[in-house]
Formats: structure tokens, C-alpha cells, sequence
């Protein structure tokens, strides 16, 4: 079965709500949010959230080739985000925008916003590696730390989302950093993970891969990411009632976050090595 393209993992009949899963680099739709078996988004989140429509998206999103001679990608990233909107819109129009109006918030797990450190030892793997299965060097050197375009994108990203809360029509963001180590390294600190001048920011005591990935409704990470799209998702009217879940969190420390509703989102992403 293919994990390219936007696959329905819930559908209600009443549904007030469209939640998009996007995978990072070496993940896929599948895998990258499953443990034990367990595909938390519809096995899991759409029992708390039974008025959301549930979708993950697949892209080729590998960083090697399939062999030297043919590129890991059959579109730019551009057609992967255009697949994205058409299948979210469901009639193939290519209009962005009638996704963007009515995008409520966005929750960011593992996104190496400022790059990661460990895309410079990823180029010296990826040199051994060369010699029996080739790699994407652009794409390695795009994750560098020191990446110009990853700085540009970060800070036009963050000029948008401060646009829009001067147009009155906010996306609100929420992040989440790993604290441990995966093979020796934080593939993406703290520091890298988020955007400068949004507060809503906390960690998952898990390593870069396993973050993205739920058994069971006791986690405590899947309690921390349901608290936040509660809190992206809500309309001004739950937020004004005196019973809505939706709160905030700045810099919460593990365990202090399980009983919070953190995060504002519709379209919830980040890098994941599985």
C-alpha cells in the first residue's frame, strides 16, 4: 500500500474539525505516529476528539536515493505542500488560501526550525553511506545549523504568524523538544525547535523519534499533544467559557504538562527518524 498522499483515519458525520498529521524526514503516515501497534491518531485521538476529522499525509521525504541514479523525489517540496492542499480541499483546487483562512493553529514536534546539529555528523555518515546507497546532499546541508535558507524560512514563518494576528485572523503555534538523546545526540535541542516571540513551548521526555509515537491514553506525551490541539483547536466561544479546556503552557517541565490543554492546531507536524 502506498504512504504518499492524504489518507482519512476518521470520519464523523458531525465532523467541526480537520486535523492533518505531517510526518518530518525518514518518517512516513504510518509509522511515524504508531507504538506497538497502536496508530495513536485514530486509535487514540479521535476517541477525545470525536467531532474531528482525522487525516495524515505521506510524502517521500527520504534523504537517500533509490539508487545513484534517480533522485529521492519526484517533486519538489512546493508539489508535496500543493498535493497537501488539493487532497485537504477534496475537489483539487489549487487555491493555498482557502486552507491558510481557515487554519485555527499548528502543533510542531521534534521541527528543527534553526537546523540541527546533528546534520554536520549526518555528512559524515552520509559520505560512507555514498558507497552502497547514495544520499541527498542538499538535503543533509539544508539541516545544517548554519543553513542561511533555514534561517530565512524561520523568519519569514514568523512574520507571517505575526501578520496574521495583526489581521485579526491568528494561527496560533505550540512546540515540543526532545530531552533525550537518540544514538548520543539531541537531534534537535530546545533552542532549535521553536520560534523567538511565541511562548508556547514545552518538551516530551522521549528522543527525537520516539516523541512523535503513543501506546496508550496515559501517556504522558499523548496528554500533552491532546491538551494542545484542544487548546489550537478551540473557537473564541469555547475559550470564553468557564468549562473550556483550553489553556496555555510556557516552559513547563516534564510531568507538570499532563493535566495542562497546551497548543492551538489544525495541521500538526515535525522531523522523525524511525
Amino acid at each position: 500500500m502506498s504512504q504518499l498522499g492524504l489518507q482519512q483515519l476518521s470520519s464523523p458525520e458531525d465532523a467541526d474539525l480537520d486535523i492533518v498529521f505531517v510526518h518530518g524526514l525518514f518518517g512516513n503516515r504510518i509509522s511515524t505516529w504508531s507504538k506497538n501497534g497502536v496508530l495513536w491518531p485514530k486509535q487514540l485521538l479521535s476517541q477525545d476528539l470525536s467531532k474531528a476529522r482525522i487525516f495524515t499525509f505521506g510524502y517521500d521525504a527520504d534523504v537517500t536515493k533509490r539508487n545513484l541514479n534517480e533522485e529521492v523525489t519526484k517533486g519538489t517540496m512546493e508539489s508535496h505542500a500543493a498535493d497537501l492542499f488539493k487532497g485537504a480541499l477534496g475537489d483539487g483546487t489549487d487555491n493555498p488560501s482557502l486552507i491558510t483562512d481557515k487554519t485555527r493553529g499548528m502543533v510542531f514536534l521534534g521541527t528543527p526550525f534553526y537546523g540541527s546539529p546533528v546534520a554536520s555528523w549526518g555528512k559524515i555518515i552520509s559520505s560512507m553511506v555514498n558507497i552502497i546507497h547514495a544520499t541527498d546532499p542538499q538535503k543533509v546541508k539544508d539541516l545544517d545549523q548554519k543553513s542561511e535558507k533555514l534561517h530565512i524560512l524561520a523568519e519569514s514563518f514568523a512574520s507571517a504568524l505575526h501578520q496574521r494576528i495583526r489581521d485579526k485572523k491568528e494561527i496560533r503555534v505550540a512546540f515540543f523538544h526532545e530531552t533525550k538523546k537518540l544514538h548520543g545526540f539531541l537531534v534537535v535541542p530546545e533552542r532549535n525547535s521553536w520560534i523567538s516571540g511565541f511562548s508556547d513551548h514545552s518538551s516530551i521526555n522521549a528522543d527525537h523519534s520516539s516523541m512523535t509515537k503513543f501506546a496508550d491514553e496515559d501517556s504522558p506525551g499523548y496528554q500533552s499533544v491532546l491538551a494542545a490541539i484542544r487548546k489550537v483547536s478551540a473557537s473564541p466561544e469555547d475559550e470564553a467559557s468557564p468549562t473550556s479546556k483550553a489553556a496555555g503552557f510556557v516552559n513547563n517541565n516534564w510531568g507538570e504538562i499532563k493535566n495542562q490543554v497546551l497548543g492551538d492546531q489544525t495541521i500538526h507536524g515535525g522531523m522523525t527518524f524511525n
